[in-house]
């Protein structure tokens, strides 16, 4: 370990995330959905990101399937939740993608399976990478602070 590494500073902290395998239980949920999202729907993340209504939050457990899962949502309808759920290095995805002429209401869940570990190589290897990310998760809301978002609009 690096003299700059061992330093208690975050951006030390930051450096030596990718680097240990460690690193994986060390994402935040909002790290982590960002890195999720960036797999899934770049163009889409980002756009709602920059407009300010890109939210995270955690099932409540209304839905079995997603139950404890993690999200990230522009708040439209159920297309637009990427679900998320870390098992050491293996993160499930559950979003809604509609086939075809499917509507959405008869649209299902879809699942994949990615790596933590190709999360953080495809995202998450440079200096800019990792700032490009982590300023994403900082731009962030929790989903509480959804409704407020929409009354203010108003």
């Amino acid at each position: 370990m690096t003299a700059q590494q061992s330093s208690s500073s975050n951006k030390a902290q930051e450096q030596s995330s990718s680097t240990s395998t460690a690193s994986e239980s060390n994402l935040s949920p909002q790290q982590l959905g960002t890195l999720v999202a960036l797999y899934q729907d770049p163009d889409w993340f980002k756009e709602y990101l920059k407009d300010g209504i890109m939210y995270y939050g955690t099932e409540d457990g209304s839905g079995k399937e997603i139950a404890g899962y993690n999200y990230v949502t522009a708040n439209g309808d159920p297309t637009s939740y990427i679900y998320f759920k870390q098992n050491g290095d293996d993160v499930t995805i559950k979003q809604v993608i509609p086939e075809g002429d499917e509507s959405v209401a008869e649209a299902s869940i879809h699942t994949k399976h990615i790596t933590v570990s190709r999360l953080l190589s495809d995202y998450y290897v440079n200096q800019s990478q990792k700032d490009e990310v982590n300023g994403y998760a900082d731009q962030l809301k929790p989903e509480s602070q959804y409704q407020s978002d929409m009354e203010n609009k108003n």
